[in-house]
């Protein structure tokens, strides 16, 4: 990993969020498996997460959808920290069969109601596994380091069980959306950039930089607040730790142009990463 810090007055990035999806071989996708599979892979989960040995995993907890009250259920989704319950495109999939039957969540907190976790993992929501880190801040390098600790945790204790993560030998890991497979890494950061946000040509500038933006509150927000969520745009053919590199060189060459046209400086971003 690059030593390169991208906001290093920790000025302009709000949070960084490190997420990374797994199925498990020798299982349906979620789209097409069946009730039983669900519950056999929520039950496989929970007993590897009560084994787990680190000593931020280790006394965290392990809570079905199904024994949520509708409130606690809001309120989870409210804070990011629980998966959304189905709408029309997941019913029409399948990924919302059976729901919330064989759902969970795990969290590293003692008490999810009034705690919040920085490493989670979804069950049985798009994929059979959603495994992701939320740290405050820009350390984009240190939230990729947690999330990995956490993955390999939860393989060791599958592998101990006779599971593994499905994967091709070209591919990558196997995964339900196209655009996922290979390392099914979305690193983002939440970022200030009010400045350049409102540039003609910045989102292109952030396509050289082989980054996606979205506006704060995900792919569907189309009110600007200054505030972008911006990730790698890539997840097929390059390892995980190239690109957090390309990230964090990314990230950090948009908030330099940021503080420039703060400073009052002419920045022509046309020319910037055009090659």
């Amino acid at each position: 990993l690059v030593r390169r810090k991208a906001d290093p007055e920790g000025k302009y990035i709000l949070s960084t969020r490190v997420r990374v999806a797994r199925s498990l071989d020798g299982v349906q996708f979620p789209a097409t498996m069946s009730r039983s599979d669900r519950r056999k892979v929520e039950r496989l989960i929970h007993d590897c997460t009560k084994n787990f040995q680190a000593s931020n995993l280790s006394n965290g907890v392990y809570l079905p959808v199904l024994s949520m009250t509708n409130d606690q259920n809001l309120d989870l989704i409210e804070r990011h920290i629980l998966f959304d319950n189905p709408n029309e495109w997941t019913i029409a999939s399948g990924l919302g069969r059976d729901w919330p039957d064989g759902r969970a969540i795990y969290a590293n907190v003692s008490d999810i109601q009034s705690q919040t976790p920085d490493f989670m993992i979804w069950i049985n929501e798009e994929d059979h596994l959603r495994i992701m880190t939320l740290k405050k801040g820009g350390d984009i390098q240190g939230a990729f380091t947690s999330l990995m600790n956490g993955v390999r945790e939860l393989e060791r204790e599958l592998q101990l069980r006779g599971w593994h993560f499905a994967k091709d030998p070209r591919l990558g890991y196997l995964v339900s959306c196209p655009t996922n497979v290979g390392t099914t890494m979305r690193a983002s950061v939440h970022v200030r950039l009010v400045n350049l946000g409102k540039l003609p040509g910045f989102f292109q500038l952030v396509q050289r930089l082989k980054l996606e933006a979205r506006g704060k509150y995900g792919e569907t927000d189309r009110q600007y607040t200054g505030v972008f969520d911006i990730s790698n745009a890539e997840r097929l053919g390059k390892s995980e730790v190239t690109l957090i590199n390309i990230m964090v060189e990314g990230v950090a060459k948009l908030i330099e142009i940021e503080r420039q046209l703060e400073n009052g400086e002419s920045v022509n971003i046309d020319e910037i990463a055009k090659y």
